[in-house]
């Protein structure tokens, strides 16, 4: 007694079974958490270095690269891309996928201690800590017209920016618009040099009156009383009183030789606009392991708490929340599953006429929906768009198994068994059918588990949840459903007269059996010219191959995220008034679009900063064009003022807010090869008309002063190299001596030339420095300076020097486009001593297609070596598995007509083709096979196999392209993706039943004659 016979003799015990499926999915669903995408950690590393007053090219040869050598050797990283900017490198490791990051970041701090004897002695300590993504996760703006920026600033670091630090997944907020507040002492270096003092000694004595120890206590007889001493120093006014030196009884303070003010701390400038206002920009990141969801959520509920706290004239503005957009879409998923099931349900009743027979394939739908959720709580899934996306096309396919079952049932019964009986019979005789297409769609997703880089994690939580409702689905096709036949399903009378001619049913009837006619004349000439039919096949199949490479590629289609983001370009060392002019020019275009809620310009003239707009758009309903029209309109817009080096492009998912497209050329030469090499590279693809806005971070447009020391005669003075470069060093960059407190926050204490002498190179005149006798030598007689032009900027990539080329894209291309033209390019244009790399979204992208190529052919495998092992053949699994081929170059096909590319959804699309079309080819194959044995020829067995199974093909096709329709027709959030899915899914499956049902007998007839011809020969 098979599993279907007694689930039909004890119905309770086939409901429960389907109950306790219910129940565990129920269970899973409440546990899961919800995402955007599926987790995939892609850790980063960061190494931050503070060196103040030292050039770039210091940095790099003293800091940069001793820490990339000594952290090279360890396991797991796959690159280190570095920065040195003057007083700063920044290292950037990444790690290869399922690393530990903690247990690198530790070892990687064990390094960077290790390296500390070769690194100057005077600098900060390296910061090591775990990366963040590249995308913010939200863009919140802070005004308040009562208050001054550094007011601003100063109050959200109090109470609000540590706050956000603390919430979990949160990794780091950066602030744009003002710096903290700093005790700023600047020197008259003349009235320094007419009291004998040296920077050295107004250092030291600074340090000397602002420091604040344990004074200890007085031990009474009952109680102790701990003393203080209150010697640190809080107010300008204190800071000016302090005495420098003592010259026989005339007192030398900080204000005989300067003045010490409340100011910033550093002398970058910025400012943030906001809509117009002056403001604070908070750009706020999560940590790579986090749920953007969660903790854009947990941000947006402590800023609407804080906001009732505020001051009265202070508010908050929300300008970019990419969490909004991923709940949006996976809102939108959602409705696709909803609008799937009605599809289906109303396919399922025209395909069947009853309702009492249409609630057998229904019921199949909760069960096998709800009882996935709980295998995906076992298998660490997540709730996400890629799961979601599983289930929408699930729904398509849970019912196919049910019906397949139920039609071979109901041709029982209108042979004239009873339902009872015909059951049983039914049942038993599809059974293998059934176990054959759930195995084999399973098994097209087990090399995807054998992937460890991010397009495998993605394909891994599709793959397997939506195995999960195919295996769910035959489960329940061989226990609730025969049972449901068995009490659902009438016994066929012979109907009377007067209702033969009526009713829906009759005229569903009458309509297969005259397709089945016509189907049965044309199989019948199809075999008669199969020569042909397999020529045209192969024709189609080599077209297919050359329309492949034509469809561009991408890592994800471009999405509508309602931002656009305009970056504004000026030459290196260019003023903030300069780039605040700029930015005025592009907010003014912005303000004349109706779709435009909020606009952030940020300026800022740190080399490490972006200077640009963030516009953010109304929602998808309630504007009249998508991100990419109000972009080009935009681009339109900024070509017409002279002198205007800008570009707008909306960033889709997962992309850079800076630039669409990235890749970096390496070298062991110089910068300046490096340079030449860029710009003639440059102007090769300037004639290319897919970019726009191409930028190399390597220029040398910063003017500057190289100082040259006179060291023969600073030795002849006996001046310390230590102390002339230390005033320098002070006087020019600044230089942090010591920390004050104010209201209960600590700030730095800086000193440097004041302001009037650092606008002038003469004022190198006015610098002096101690030598071992304590007597001043002017600094103009020890070094001689030499106007040049330098690299603000010094970046490695794989310990290699490099650059960094940067464009957007235009209208019309896409990175598939652009990036095999690069490939074809640049061999040609960079010399055999330069490389080249792409990063971002373009790396992303090659990566996830290599791994595309490799999965889909082990999926071949795979399903050809399971479906070998059910049918105990060679030849079989091939004849199945020739119309997918064919499936392929329709999905193709329509994937081009709609300008879609090759992507991760649509490659989920093309593998699950695999599985769905070969359904078809096992229907006809295993019903041919079961009438040979029963002693029909191959000709007979094969027409009666393929019109007998046509209508539970059609049927199960149908619903599958029905069922995924919403996704073709889908709007709003992530509409691109679904809708690309959405097209791979239908083309493919209308062409590749059509070729099941034409190319599948031809080749089965080839199959058996090749197999009657070993059988001969085999003695």
């Amino acid at each position: 007694m098979h599993l279907s016979e007694i689930c039909i003799k004890r119905p309770v015990l086939a409901i429960v079974l389907s109950l306790v499926l219910v129940v565990i999915g129920i269970m899973g669903y409440t546990y899961l958490d919800t995402r955007f995408f599926p987790k995939f950690e892609q850790n980063s590393i960061i190494i931050t270095t503070h060196y103040p007053g030292a050039s770039s090219q210091l940095v790099e040869l003293s800091i940069t690269t001793p820490l990339e050598q000594a952290i090279s050797g360890i396991q797991g990283i796959n690159t280190i891309q570095s920065q040195s900017y003057q007083s700063v490198s920044s290292i950037t490791i990444t790690l290869t996928s399922k690393m530990d990051v903690d247990k690198i970041a530790n070892q990687i701090r064990d390094k960077v201690e290790l390296a500390r004897s070769q690194l100057p002695n005077n600098l900060d300590a390296p910061q090591v800590q775990v990366g963040w993504d590249d995308m913010d996760l939200m863009d919140v703006g802070v005004v308040d017209p009562k208050q001054n920026v550094n007011m601003l600033r100063d109050y959200l670091e109090r109470y609000v920016i540590n706050q956000i630090q603390q919430i979990p997944g949160i990794a780091n907020v950066y602030v744009v618009g003002a710096n903290p507040y700093a005790m700023r002492i600047g020197v008259d270096p003349q009235k320094m040099a007419a009291r004998g003092l040296s920077v050295d000694a107004v250092e030291t004595a600074i340090k000397n009156s602002n420091i604040e120890l344990p004074a200890g206590e007085i031990k009474g007889d009952m109680i102790n009383y701990p003393m203080t001493a209150e010697t640190k120093l809080s107010s300008a006014a204190e800071f000016n009183n302090i005495i420098i030196k003592n010259s026989d009884g005339n007192l030398i303070r900080v204000k005989d030789i300067g003045h010490a003010v409340l100011g910033e701390d550093t002398g970058d400038q910025s400012i943030v606009k906001i809509n117009g206002q002056p403001g604070v920009f908070l750009s706020i990141y999560n940590t790579a392991d986090a749920n953007p969801i969660d903790a854009a959520r947990d941000v947006n509920h402590l800023l609407n708490q804080i906001a009732k706290q505020l001051p009265f004239s202070m508010k908050i503005v929300h300008s970019f929340d990419s969490s909004t957009y991923m709940r949006e879409s996976v809102h939108e998923v959602y409705v696709s599953i909803i609008m799937s099931i009605l599809c289906v349900i109303t396919v399922i009743f025209l395909c069947l006429g009853q309702w009492r027979t249409v609630l057998i394939p229904i019921a199949t739908i909760p069960v096998c929906l709800i009882a996935t959720f709980g295998l995906m709580y076992f298998l660490g899934f997540s709730i996400n768009v890629i799961t979601l996306l599983a289930l929408v096309l699930s729904i398509g396919l849970v019912v196919d198994d049910a019906i397949v079952m139920l039609e071979n049932i109901y041709r029982h019964i209108e042979q004239g068994a009873k339902p009872f009986v015909a059951a049983i019979t039914g049942s038993k005789e599809i059974t293998f059918a059934v176990i054959a297409m759930t195995i084999t769609l399973a098994a097209v997703y087990a090399p995807i588990g054998l992937m460890q880089n991010q397009a495998s994690s993605i394909f891994q939580s599709f793959a397997f949840t939506l195995a999960s409702a195919v295996l769910l689905s035959g489960f329940v096709a061989l226990t609730l459903s025969p049972m449901m036949c068995a009490r659902l399903l009438k016994h066929k009378d012979t109907p009377s007269p007067s209702k033969q001619s009526h009713g829906y049913t009759y005229w569903l009837e009458r309509g297969y059996e005259r397709l089945t006619q016509a189907y049965q004349k044309l199989l019948t000439a199809i075999l008669k010219k199969r020569l042909i039919v397999l020529l045209c096949a192969v024709g189609i199949a080599v077209g297919g191959y050359f329309l492949l490479k034509h469809t561009p590629m991408a890592f994800v289609p471009s999405e509508d995220m309602g931002l656009i983001v305009a970056q504004v370009n000026s030459p290196t060392g260019a003023s903030i008034a300069t780039f605040t002019t700029k930015l005025q020019q592009v907010s003014d275009i912005f303000l004349k679009n109706s779709d435009v809620t909020s606009i952030i310009a940020v300026a800022d003239t740190n080399p490490k900063s972006f200077n640009g707009i963030f516009a953010t758009l109304k929602p998808y309903n309630q504007r009249k064009f998508t991100a990419e029209q109000a972009s080009v309109s935009v681009n339109q817009q900024i070509k017409q003022i002279p002198g205007l080096d800008a570009a707008s492009f909306p960033p889709s998912f997962g992309s850079s807010m800076q630039a669409q497209i990235t890749f970096s050329l390496m070298s062991s030469g110089t910068y300046t090869d490096l340079y030449h090499t860029a710009q003639n590279l440059l102007d090769t693809l300037k004639t290319y008309p897919g970019f726009t806005n191409l930028q190399s971070n390597i220029k040398f447009d910063s003017q500057q002063y190289n100082l040259t020391v006179n060291r023969e005669l600073a030795g002849q003075l006996q001046v310390s190299i230590n102390d002339i470069d230390n005033t320098l060093a002070a006087l020019l960059g600044g230089s942090q001596i010591s920390t004050f407190d104010m209201d209960g926050k600590n700030y730095n204490v800086t000193i440097q030339a004041q302001d009037q002498d650092l606008h002038n190179l003469n004022s190198l005149n006015q610098f002096y420095v101690n030598n071992a006798q304590n007597k001043l030598i002017p600094l103009t007689n020890l070094v001689h300076s030499e106007p040049t032009l330098s690299q603000v900027v010094l970046p490695h990539f794989n310990r290699l020097r490099s650059t960094e080329i940067s464009a957007q894209l235009a209208p019309g291309y896409g990175l598939g486009t652009v990036v095999p033209y690069l490939q074809q390019v640049l061999p040609h244009i960079l010399d055999s001593h330069t490389k080249y790399a792409f990063t971002g979204m373009a790396d992303n992208m090659l990566n996830s297609n290599s791994s595309m190529g490799l999965i889909f052919l082990l999926a071949l495998v795979f399903i050809y070596l399971v479906l070998a092992a059910q049918f105990e053949s060679f030849l079989d699994p091939f004849i199945i598995l020739l119309a997918v081929p064919l499936s392929i170059v329709g999905a193709i096909l329509s994937l081009k007509i709609i300008g879609g590319t090759l992507n991760i959804y649509t490659d989920i699309g093309l593998v699950t083709l695999i599985g769905l079309v070969s359904k078809h080819g096992i229907l006809i194959t295993q019903f041919a096979n079961k009438l040979q044995e029963q002693g029909l020829s191959i000709q007979e067995a094969l027409i009666k196999a393929a019109t007998t199974r046509l209508r539970p093909i059609i049927m199960t096709t149908a619903a599958m392209i029905f069922g995924a329709l919403p996704l073709l027709l889908s709007s709003g959030a992530s509409s691109a993706s679904r809708e690309q899915i959405g097209i791979v899914i239908i083309g493919g499956l209308f062409f590749g039943t059509f070729f099941s049902l034409v190319v599948v007998p031809v080749t089965y007839s080839y199959a058996n004659q090749l197999k009657q011809r070993i059988k001969r020969r085999t003695p």
